[in-house]
This record gives structure tokens, C-alpha cells and sequence, in this order.
């Protein structure tokens, strides 16, 4: 996804309550649609024996919808660490590219500033300020506001997934079975940058499969999405 800044930006980084405000309203409509999948996780993680409060700080500390569903299927005791690294750097391989982009507008600003505000930063959130800087000029406010809500329903619904009495069988057992396939379905129509890049996704797609028949199909993901992004780092493809 290819997207221009080519607006004329203030000389002194800035960050407004008016932008923070703004962004917060925009984002709000984060706060269902990252809630509703969250409920199935705290679900699951309760499903998994995790208590109440190590299931919360896992959505709060962690933070990744894609990360998180990938790991449920790596899950067992003692915990394959090695496996949840990779699968997390695999599945959030995408923030190289938003967060280079990001760069461009706010490189200005201090890392002690920026840092903590990229913690909150999701798919959705990104999308949104980048068309709001190209409109108004970076302003970290609208970044923090439009990343907040997003950030509180995932950590609320996995609190209130795992309070509510409900069980990770039947229905929310296929639902946390499909929710690593959810979250990269409502991200590929961000990720589409042209027909050039078909080449990366049928082999992520192929080592996918190939990972599904030979290692189980909770190492499909890790392993598709690791070969598609190191295909797109040798081939040099641009962000």
C-alpha cells in the first residue's frame, strides 16, 4: 500500500489536544471491532488454564491480535518459547513497513515522545492517521487518540471474554480455531500493493501448506509467513 505525504508539514512537531480529541473519535468504532474477536480470546486463554490476571497482561503487555491467535495453536507446557518468537516476529512483520512510513512524518518528534505512542499503534490506527496527516501535517496527538480505543477493547474484551460463562468448547472452540485466518483475511486489503507482489504471497501460501501437512497446522502461519517476508526482503521490495 503506497501512500503519499506530500502535504507541507509544520517546522515544530506538534501534539494537540484538538488532534487527540479528533483522532479518539475516529477511532472509536475500534473499540467493538477489536472487543468482539478479544471475547473469544479471553474465552480461550481461560479454556487454556491461564488465570484471570496473567490472560489480561497477556492482551495488555503483548497487545497483537495476529501474534496472540497464533500462539494459542503453538500453546502447550512448557511453553515453546522459541516458536512464540518466531511466530511473533512472522506475524507482525508488517509494522517494519508502517512504522517506516510513520518515520517519514514523524521522525521529527522525540523518541521519549514517540515510543510509548507507537506501544498503541494497530493496523487501523495507522491507516487513519496517515490520511489524516496528509490532510492536516503529523500531529502525535491524532496518532495517540486514534490508537487508544483499539488498545481498550482488546485488553477489556479478553477481560470480559474470561469473566464471562462461557466455556472454549463448541461454537468458541472453532471460533478460536479460525481467529489466526480472521485477523489475516481483514488485513489483506490493506496489505495489497499491486500484482507484482502476487510472487510473495503464493509462496507464503505454499509454505503454509506444505508447513499444515508436515508439522501441524498450528506451524502453517509461522511458516508462510516467514517465507513470504524473507522472499520480499531478498527480492528488495520497497515498503
Amino acid at each position: 500500500m503506497t501512500i503519499s505525504t506530500a502535504a507541507v508539514f509544520p517546522s515544530r512537531p506538534a501534539f494537540t489536544a484538538a488532534a487527540f480529541r479528533r483522532g479518539l473519535v475516529a477511532g472509536l468504532p475500534f473499540l467493538a471491532s477489536y472487543g468482539a474477536p478479544a471475547l473469544v480470546m479471553g474465552v480461550a486463554y481461560k479454556g487454556l488454564g491461564l488465570g484471570f490476571v496473567p490472560a489480561v497482561l497477556f492482551s495488555l503487555l503483548v497487545y497483537s491480535s495476529t501474534a496472540q491467535a497464533v500462539t494459542l495453536g503453538l500453546w502447550a507446557l512448557p511453553p515453546p518459547i522459541a516458536a512464540f518468537v518466531l511466530a511473533s516476529v512472522a506475524t507482525n512483520a508488517r509494522y517494519l513497513v508502517m512504522g517506516a512510513h510513520l518515520h517519514q512524518s514523524f521522525g521529527r518528534f522525540g523518541k521519549c515522545l514517540m515510543y510509548p505512542i507507537l506501544f498503541f499503534l494497530s493496523d487501523g490506527s495507522w491507516m487513519l492517521t496517515a490520511a489524516d496527516t496528509e490532510r492536516s501535517g503529523p500531529d502525535a496527538g491524532y496518532l495517540l487518540g486514534s490508537s487508544l480505543p483499539g488498545w481498550i477493547g482488546w485488553v477489556a474484551g479478553t477481560g470480559l471474554g474470561y469473566l464471562l460463562p462461557l466455556k472454549a468448547t463448541g461454537p468458541f472452540a472453532a471460533a478460536t480455531a479460525v481467529l489466526p485466518l480472521a485477523f489475516v483475511i481483514t488485513l489483506l486489503p490493506t496489505q495489497w500493493r499491486g500484482g507484482r507482489f502476487i510472487v510473495p504471497w503464493l509462496a507464503s501460501a505454499a509454505g503454509g501448506l506444505i508447513a499444515a501437512a508436515w508439522l501441524g497446522e498450528s506451524w502453517a502461519m509461522l511458516a508462510g509467513g516467514s517465507i513470504g517476508t524473507f522472499y520480499s526482503l531478498i527480492r528488495g521490495d520497497d515498503a
